[in-house]
């Protein structure tokens, strides 16, 4: 079992004790307004204890129990397990009572405060567990993405991401059932933006420029696009030098710095084309202006030690990488770096020590294995 699944099957789990159950009798009526349902069997059925849907008007009680309390308590059952032994007798009762379980749970959700952010999760796993469409699935991703926040807003970071993750799936499966279901599109939208997935943020939102009718939203992302579009030459930018194409990266990147210059994240990849296409005293300077905006910043430092020790500044690169592996001294990678530059200075004891550091980190390290052969 995956460790997202095991996770929401202890969530939910959970949310099951704040269920009981009251045994109605055969023949026994359930009366909502003019509505009412009868049962055909002695039947068990659920409510919450200190729960009760404010918004049902007019109610009357059955041996006093809250005819609302029921079906917050029915709603609650089919959220927490999908086959519920008894879901069809209860879908049953709420259809006997008139309750459209869709709009009724999709209101009720709407209702929550801050303090039933539960609750709304629940709601709206109920929705899927009785119909599943572009909807619904919306509708429970909302909820999902309102606990992540409440989550983050705690602290509690491992189990937003839980949340957010969840959410995200169930934005798209949204899209699986309606393509052009524009609110999906709308979430997708900021979500990827957040995750600094501009481009895709930016294809997400275009659809739902083309598929929303909602002028006030419409109007919202032509402005958020219009702001994206630096991130979005940046983004491509860098995935051109990730990808070993690193002059037309840089042909992207470099009209940005001038507007730009206390980017460091844009500085740093321009200077890892540089580094790249071999210009390495150029390169040499974009990492040091990108430490004096963001002093201690580890990929940079690293990559400024291997621009000094391709600039025979054997002693300087070793300075830096004995300081990232201050931070970090199980870092098999700086280890073969400061190994390397103490080989060029003659230091063949230390080198040999950096790399037996780290083989023990990792036996099988080609790069070490390498550097090994040659102290040998």
């Amino acid at each position: 079992m995956k460790k997202s699944d095991k996770f929401f099957n202890e969530f939910f789990d959970k949310q099951k004790d704040e269920i009981s159950f009251i045994t109605l009798k055969e023949s026994a009526k359930i009366k909502l307004g003019s509505n009412e349902h009868i049962t055909s069997k002695e039947i068990p059925v659920p409510i919450r204890v200190n729960s009760l849907i404010s918004d049902i008007q007019n109610q009357d009680n059955y041996d006093g129990i809250s005819i609302s309390n029921i079906i917050d308590g029915i709603i609650y059952v089919l959220g927490t397990e999908k086959e519920f032994e008894l879901k069809q007798e209860y879908l049953d009762i709420l259809d006997d009572l008139k309750i459209d379980l869709v709009p009724y749970a999709i209101h009720c959700i709407n209702q929550f405060d801050d303090k039933n952010v539960n609750d709304a999760v629940v709601y709206g796993k109920s929705l899927i567990n009785v119909v599943e469409n572009e909807k619904t699935t919306f509708v429970y991703a909302s909820s999902l993405e309102r606990k992540s926040i409440e989550c983050l807003n705690n602290g509690l970071f491992d189990t937003a991401k839980y949340f957010m993750d969840e959410s995200i799936k169930y934005f798209e499966k949204s899209l699986d059932y309606d393509e052009k279901f524009a609110l999906s599109y709308y979430k997708l939208g900021f979500y990827y933006k957040n995750n600094q997935q501009y481009i895709k943020a930016k294809l997400f939102w275009e659809k739902q420029q083309e598929f929303d009718d909602d002028a006030v939203r419409i109007d919202e992302i032509r402005n958020e696009i219009e702001q994206l579009d630096i991130y979005v030459k940046y983004e491509t930018g860098y995935n051109y030098i990730l990808n070993s194409e690193a002059q037309k990266g840089l042909d992207i990147l470099l009209p940005l710095v001038e507007t730009y210059s206390g980017w460091w994240n844009l500085l740093f990849f321009v200077g890892l084309a540089y580094r790249s296409l071999g210009e390495y005293e150029i390169a040499e300077r974009y990492f040091e202006n990108v430490l004096k905006i963001e002093e201690g910043q580890n990929h940079t430092i690293n990559e400024l030690g291997l621009c000094k020790m391709c600039l025979e500044k054997y002693e300087e690169a070793r300075e830096l990488f004995t300081m990232l592996l201050a931070i970090d001294p199980e870092n098999g990678e700086v280890l073969c770096n400061r190994a390397t530059a103490n080989l060029y200075m003659g230091n063949k004891d230390e080198a040999k020590r950096d790399i037996e550091a780290a083989l023990k980190i990792n036996p099988k390290d080609s790069i070490a294995l390498e550097i090994k052969k040659i102290i040998s």
